[in-house]
This record gives C-alpha cells, structure tokens and sequence, in this order.
C-alpha cells in the first residue's frame, strides 16, 4: 500500500478532519445542515482510511476488509432482529440503525488500533 504519510500521521488528519467538519457545520452551517446527517457519519471515510494505513504499516496486512465483512454480518443480524423479534422492518430506520453502528464500531476500532500499534512500535 503506497501512502504518502507515516500512521500516526493519518490519524492525526482523521481527528483534524473531524474537528475541521465540525467546525464548518458550527459556522457556516448552522441553519442548513440535514439534521439526519452527523459530522462522524462524513467523516468515517478518513477513519476507514487511517485504519487501512495503519494495519497496514504495523502489520502489514489491513483490517479495513475484514471490518466490512463484520458490518455486513451486524447489517444481517440487525435485519433479522427487525424482521422477526421486532416485527415491524422499515427500511429507513435499518439503514440509519446500521450506518450508526458501523460509525461507532469504526471509531472505537481506530482508538483501539491506534492505542496498540502505539504500545508496539514504541518499543
């Protein structure tokens, strides 16, 4: 994987990016924001990308494909869940269900991934 900058690099800009977007949804789009629309659901796309460079870099495999498999089998869970204990399916709520769940999931892998490569190449 070629990249342009070192690991703790890309989570630097991750977490700049979602400062940066967040300050523009503060001031310039206070009034016009979609409210079903959060910044962390924008951002998560830097976040994939510093988690794909940082395996990568320690590891040197990534993780950013086998995280998408575990979303489509929460994404198969959450439908069942819908469909056959809640018994009422729409479609819209799966979809924002799921996409906030795999946002959540995503952050939390990156702080986790972060924190060991961290303890790893700091030795």
């Amino acid at each position: 994987m070629l990249t342009l900058f070192n690991w703790p690099v890309t989570v630097f800009i991750a977490l700049i990016l979602l400062i940066v977007l967040w300050i523009i949804k503060q001031v310039f789009f206070q009034n016009h924001w979609p409210k079903n629309i959060k910044i962390t659901d924008i951002a998560v796309v830097f976040a994939w990308w510093s988690i794909a460079v940082t395996t990568f870099e320690v590891w040197h495999i990534t993780l950013l494909f086998p995280m998408f498999l575990m979303f489509v089998v929460w994404g198969i869970a959450l439908a069942l869940y819908q469909g056959f204990i809640r018994e009422n399916f729409v479609t819209r709520r799966f979809w924002i269900i799921w996409w906030r769940i795999s946002t959540l999931a995503s952050y939390v892998i990156l702080i986790g991934i972060t924190a060991y490569a961290f303890f790893i190449t700091r030795a």
